[in-house]
């Protein structure tokens, strides 16, 4: 009889079809911790009320697309070797993964995510942050929202729901008026009336501002070095040209670069049928 293998050891055999950037990867792993957690509390048999229980089924289909859109990514990052991604590679436990019937294979893939991310390094992390801040932190905020979001719409339906005059009472209520309050949009069809709401309000209204402003920065700073961040680890073409490193720019990001390419040089020659087999 074969030995039982834990199902965090078949995660770790699965290689992840490369590491994007330390900041996306911190990014899916913060949707992937919440999406688990989530399920987690609806198959447990607790007492969350059901206007709870109704905002994380709302926050669902949030995180599915985002998940989707990373499975989408590295698909297409894959390039020439995308059958042994799906294959080999745990592609098919990704794109099941990310549907909300097979949120418990995110186990599996939260396991391979922090394995890729564990291939920068601490300190090569910190190098990548340093010389992409606007990139680096837009990921932390996005991440950061999504924690908002969700811890911000419990947070309002706990202290208003049942308080006398409240408006916000249901989940959808809860995660409508969480989206408007942190685009700064403020339609005011819904406003927290105790005084704990209204200090989650406020939270989530500094959060919005912090949102919108580092995005802006990051759209800035695309356009005024548009070389830099492409230098950033993101998906180039194979007939794409390498540009020599800026002035001062990170020498592990173009090794890293270079190591991507040659990955994928050896894929295409590995293919059966490919010139000089």
């Amino acid at each position: 009889m074969a030995p039982y293998t834990p199902p965090t050891a078949f995660a770790r055999d699965l290689r992840i079809r490369g590491s994007i950037a330390p900041g996306y990867d911190v990014f899916i792993i913060v949707v992937t911790v919440v999406s688990v957690i989530n399920w987690i509390f609806m198959i447990l048999p607790l007492d969350l009320g059901g206007d709870a229980r109704e905002l994380l089924i709302f926050m669902e289909p949030i995180l599915t697309v985002i998940l989707l859109l990373d499975f989408g990514m590295r698909l297409r990052r894959a390039r020439g070797a995308r059958r042994q991604y799906m294959l080999h590679e745990g592609g098919w436990l990704d794109l099941i993964g990310s549907l909300p019937y097979g949120r418990v294979l995110r186990l599996f893939r939260l396991v391979r995510v922090v394995r890729g991310f564990q291939e920068f390094g601490w300190r090569d992390t910190v190098k990548w942050f340093f010389a992409n801040r606007a990139q680096g932190i837009l990921f932390l905020v996005l991440a950061m929202l999504i924690i908002v979001l969700e811890a911000g719409g419990l947070l309002v339906l706990y202290f208003e729901a049942g308080a006398p005059g409240a408006n916000i009472e249901t989940g959808g209520e809860a995660l409508w008026w969480g989206v408007i309050t942190i685009t700064t949009v403020g339609y005011g069809d819904f406003f927290p009336v105790t005084a704990g709401g209204q200090v989650v309000a406020t939270v989530m209204i500094f959060s919005g501002v912090s949102l919108i402003s580092i995005f802006t920065a990051w759209v800035a700073s695309t356009f005024l070095a548009p070389g830099a961040s492409q230098a950033g680890g993101g998906p180039a073409g194979s007939d794409a040209v390498v540009a020599a490193p800026a002035d001062g720019a990170d020498p592990s990001v173009l090794i890293r670069d270079l190591r991507a390419r040659i990955d994928e040089l050896e894929a295409l020659v590995a293919k059966p049928g490919a010139p000089g087999r």
